[in-house]
């Protein structure tokens, strides 16, 4: 036990170091995972060298950590996948057992960004008198009478603006 880190109770190193196999056998057997048990047996030794005082039944006392690891890592598990239920919940759909993202791709995001770049575009390239009426009428909704009432023109002049607007931006927006 020379080679033991000085702060490890000797008991506790004793019993661990004698019965290191029989706790990772144990412990494989109630996580049904090696490489969990392994890693608990590992968490042990590490509480165990953190450890101050005597212990009364060392063997009793590394079940007890062993144990209380293989809750705590199963609360966090149930945790975690509550967690991602909630998520899933919030941002999908069920569609049967599966969920579905509705949210559109990465792909369409930027197809729809460069489409709406394009269609901005095509409309500051509108001749000024289409332009002001084709905002007037498709953003800021107003009504044909309403324009030509504001921009002091006929309600035939503000069609043929409307109409000079749709062909120019038939022709710059691409389908």
């Amino acid at each position: 036990m020379a080679d033991l880190p000085p702060d490890i109770t000797p008991g506790l190193a004793g019993a661990f170091i004698a019965n290191k196999d029989r706790l990772l056998r144990f412990f494989t057997s109630r996580t049904r995972d090696r490489a969990e048990a392994e890693e608990i047996v590992q968490e042990i030794y590490l509480r165990i060298a953190l450890s101050s005082g005597p212990v009364g039944d060392p063997l009793g006392y590394l079940h007890r950590v062993g144990l209380n690891l293989v809750v705590d890592r199963a609360r966090e598990r149930q945790r975690r996948a509550r967690r991602e239920q909630d998520w899933a919940e919030v941002n999908t759909s069920r569609l049967g057992e599966d969920y579905v993202d509705e949210r559109p791709s990465a792909f369409t995001e930027v197809a729809a960004r460069q489409r709406a770049e394009q269609i901005g575009a095509a409309i500051a390239a509108l001749p000024p008198g289409a332009a002001q009426v084709f905002r007037l009428h498709r953003i800021d909704g107003l009504s044909h009478s309403q324009i030509a009432s504001q921009l002091g023109i006929s309600r035939k002049g503000v069609e043929k603006h409307m109409a000079t607007a749709l062909r120019h931006l038939g022709r710059e927006i691409s389908e």
